[in-house]
């Protein structure tokens, strides 16, 4: 194939409730009518839920064709480069690949902890590193970061990057801050080959990934190179459809970022559903709901009182917060009753306790159907059962999994478990049952929103970090603690409450007044 005119990249700037992914379906259907059909339009995105998203806005407008992928990242590379080339790339890679459900940091973790003799010198550490990605590499076992090594050591064989950029016509590429160096190399290979027209869009204040080895600051994630680079046409989108005036001001102030010449600050925008009804939002304040000791329930109560003055259901809540320790006690607090997002989405967890299962007995599909004299509709059942037990709590640990596997089924376990068992744990409202309150650590509320949001800090020092407003200290912010807070406050779309779970100065309370927070 010739090579095309190489055009410039279109990277999108937009902020929470900016429409980005309704105005990604409509890219998508813009561009639908130039793709070929021996290739493809690949739209990534960072989760499950995203994905679901994207699918069904697009389902509703068109018929999808069969040469329009829709995915995660790791799906993405997965289908298009790991599956096909890295055999080619790595003679040591067995045809059949199992994708587990594990990085090699669990699986080193793993083997230091049960090992007599512990690596300790860095250079032995990187050694046991290197050692266990070569002895799952060579069984065929591919975790999470493998797929990312892999896609970017194939891309970096030219033949590969050819032949994939031949198959991709479109690339569009949800949430961009949270693509990471290995991700960012691919798009870039891709882009200079000028086969694949890219879109991608995101908000670099989103960022709360942590960074890796590579980045070192947050200046240097890939959405704020790509923002200065040439190879990149800039555009922005201030429009915020999901947040009352109040929380869009409120947030204004955390997100004031330069961009060529404009500053970045969001307008809100009368909100419409795709059946064109236009939806009014409130206006109440934003709150800050005192604490004062170590019991979580006097905040969830308050808010649960200014969530009735504003009549918000149960289910249109969420409850927020950093730490785990802390996401446990408010599922204790409200009884257990409650959603987790990041488990109520397209995810399949008979797939992921299948893959754990093999990954604990050494085997991949096909060995284990030939060991056992099962069918792949065998091994699904076992998942099913599998299930169900973690459910019903007939298993609470990684231990009793194990057990039930040889106890129940006669299958002798090689090695252990690498998840942790509530990883496997799937809560979901009961049956028929609307009246769900969503509580999750803010990493996986990400792209999601409520109609009341109260995100709860453990002290002062939390807090104070979650309303940080002076740019360079947000720049040099190398934990993502002030974005941690951004990301919370952006979810709310009528009610924003924030609670400390400890008690504040005076002075924070009138830093907070400042910032228009009512304090109750």
């Amino acid at each position: 194939m010739a090579k095309t005119q190489l055009r410039k990249a279109t990277l999108v700037i937009a902020g929470p409730g900016a429409g980005k992914t309704h105005n990604m379906v409509n890219e998508i259907i813009r561009y639908l009518p130039e793709l070929s059909p021996c290739r493809f339009m690949a739209v990534i995105t960072h989760t499950n839920a995203a994905t679901n998203n994207i699918k069904e806005r697009l389902n509703k407008k068109i018929t999808v064709p069969p040469n329009l992928f829709i995915g995660t990242i790791h799906s993405f590379l997965n289908k298009f480069i790991v599956i096909p080339f890295s055999s080619f790339n790595d003679a040591a890679i067995p045809q059949e690949k199992l994708f587990v459900q594990f990085g090699i940091d669990a699986a080193y973790n793993h083997i230091q902890k049960n090992s007599e003799k512990k690596a300790i010198d860095v250079k032995d550490k990187a050694k046991l590193r290197a050692r266990i990605a070569d002895s799952l590499k060579k069984k065929g076992y591919i975790t999470f970061d493998q797929t990312l090594t892999l896609a970017r050591d194939s891309m970096g064989v030219s033949h590969i990057a050819a032949q994939v950029a031949n198959r991709l016509q479109f690339l569009f590429v949800d949430e961009f801050q949270d693509t990471g160096n290995e991700v960012y190399a691919i798009l870039e290979v891709l882009r200079k080959l000028g086969h694949t027209r890219i879109y991608c869009v995101g908000d670099p204040e989103q960022y709360i990934q942590s960074f890796d080895s590579m980045i070192r600051s947050f200046l240097n994630i890939p959405i704020l190179k790509a923002a200065i680079s040439n190879g990149y046409s800039v555009q922005i989108n201030d429009g915020n459809f999901r947040c009352s005036q109040k929380v869009v001001d409120f947030l204004n102030l955390f997100n004031g970022r330069q961009f060529n010449e404009l500053k970045f600050s969001q307008v809100r925008r009368e909100k419409i559903t795709d059946e064109e009804i236009f939806i009014p939002q409130a206006t109440a304040a934003v709150h800050f709901i005192k604490g004062g000791g170590s019991n979580v329930l006097p905040i969830i109560e308050r808010f649960y009182d200014l969530c009735e003055q504003e009549k918000i259901s149960i289910g249109n809540r969420c409850l927020l917060a950093k730490q785990e320790n802390l996401v446990k006690r408010i599922i204790s607090a409200v009884n257990r009753k409650y959603m987790n997002p990041k488990k109520s989405g397209n995810l399949s967890p008979i797939s992921i306790i299948k893959d754990t299962v093999l990954y604990m007995l050494s085997m991949n599909n096909e060995e284990f159907c030939t060991r056992y004299k099962m069918t792949a509709h065998d091994l699904r059942k076992l998942g099913v059962e599998l299930f169900h037990a973690i459910r019903l709590d007939k298993i609470t640990n990684e231990n009793e999994f194990g057990n039930y596997l040889l106890e129940k089924h006669d299958l002798k376990v090689n090695r252990g478990m690498l998840m942790k068992i509530e990883d496997l744990k799937f809560s979901m409202p009961p049956h028929g049952d609307s009246g769900v309150v969503t509580v999750a650590n803010i990493h996986t509320i990400k792209g999601l929103e409520h109609e009341a949001v109260l995100a709860i800090t453990k002290d002062e020092a939390e807090l104070l970090n979650w309303l940080e407003v002076d740019r360079k200290k947000r720049d040099e912010d190398k934990d993502d603690i002030c974005r941690i807070g951004y990301v919370a406050f952006s979810r709310a779309e009528r009610l924003l409450c924030i609670g400390c779970l400890a008690g504040v100065s005076p002075q924070t309370e009138k830093l907070m007044a400042g910032l228009g927070v009512l304090v109750v």
